[in-house]
């Protein structure tokens, strides 16, 4: 009886040493479902099931997706395009960032280029060129800038654009809409009219915060992760410290419901690295293959893709958020974004992007 306890404790060992120390894959639920889970197709574009479609829009990680209300559309901003996506899930219009477009900046829904702004609200965008470029050779006094020009622009413009990349070193603009035409106002030189507050550019005029004038916008989040879809993917956690007064992060205060679910079914370990300067070789991390189970509306999805697990009982780095709506908005768009951030190079499956999920 003795031997037999101490057998069993060895082959326990043995077996807690191979899942944890090597790609041998002892996981029961991968035992028992390995035929099923080979069978899921890998996340790609165009994955069908049922009413619903899901489209690969971008092959990058951490692409910002934002809500527009007023218009009814998404703009998903990524390094070398902007995506506007309508309600209904179709991508409306594409904007390449390559060196033809002479970007300078992108602020709210409006592409700022050398030449003049894209608003990307419209229904067609083109781009506008300046009607006028004041103060490029920055001969207004502070005083003249303030009195003759910028207050008078100000009170009459829909649009107000402030940004700290206008084409010129150490210079600032202001951009204003006038009756669909855009006028550029370049700022004194040694002025801080404008400036950055940090990741905010602000506008403060004799003491007195001036606003922009924009379109409300909002962010989608991950319901389940806590996370929102911005470019640095911020978290309630990261925000909470600093978001007493929402002033940090206003979208944080609304409600946000989930009606999809993403459920992890298994990890299957394919390979490892061992770092660690001192490391005789004991993996630290796997990189495998994880099966996945995307219900909406009481249809189910099921695709694999790559995702990494620290070692010793660490958690599963999916890098996979699902985005939808705030609550006030569900109504007006069944879309809902799955984005995949894989963050390194190593067993990549370039599968990395933002996908668009419509029915």
């Amino acid at each position: 009886m003795k031997k037999m306890v101490i057998y069993i404790a060895i082959i326990l060992i043995a077996c807690v040493a191979l899942q944890t120390c090597s790609v041998i894959n002892l996981s029961p639920s991968l035992l028992f479902n390995s035929a099923k889970y080979k069978k899921f197709p890998e996340l790609q574009e165009s994955l069908k099931w049922d009413n619903f479609l899901m489209i690969r829009a971008t092959q990058n990680n951490n692409d910002g997706i934002r809500y527009y209300p007023e218009k009814n559309f998404f703009l998903i901003a990524s390094t070398p395009i902007f995506i506007k996506v309508d309600s209904a899930g179709n991508k409306a219009f594409e904007l390449k960032n390559d060196k033809d477009l002479k970007f300078l900046d992108a602020i709210n829904c409006y592409v700022i280029t050398a030449n003049g702004i894209y608003d990307l609200s419209a229904e067609k965008p083109v781009e506008q060129p300046f009607s006028e470029i004041i103060n490029a050779e920055s001969n207004l006094s502070n005083k003249a800038w303030v009195e003759d020009f910028f207050g008078k622009f100000y009170n009459s413009a829909d649009v107000v654009l402030f940004s700290l990349y206008p084409g010129l070193v150490n210079r600032e603009a202001v951009y204003f809409r006038q009756n669909g035409k855009w006028i550029k106002l370049y700022t004194p030189k040694s002025s801080s009219f404008v400036y950055a507050d940090g990741s905010t550019i602000k506008c403060k005029i004799n003491r007195e915060q001036v606003l922009a004038k924009l379109q409300v916008e909002h962010f989608l989040k991950d319901v389940k992760n806590a996370t929102y879809s911005n470019e640095l993917r911020f978290t309630d956690a990261y925000i909470t410290p600093y978001n007493s007064d929402n002033s940090f992060f206003p979208d944080q205060k609304l409600e946000y419901v989930s009606k999809a679910k993403l459920k992890t079914l298994a990890f299957t370990k394919e390979t490892y690295t061992t770092e660690g300067y001192f490391n005789p070789g004991i993996p630290n991390q796997f990189y495998g293959m994880v099966y996945y189970n995307l219900e909406i509306d009481n249809t189910v999805l099921n695709f694999k893709t790559v995702a990494s697990k620290a070692s010793f009982g660490g958690q599963i780095e999916t890098y996979l958020h699902l985005f939808e709506l705030p609550a006030k908005y569900a109504t007006k768009s069944n879309v809902r974004f799955l984005t995949y951030d894989y963050s390194t190079n190593f067993h990549e499956n370039k599968k990395k992007g933002v996908y668009i999920i419509k029915n």
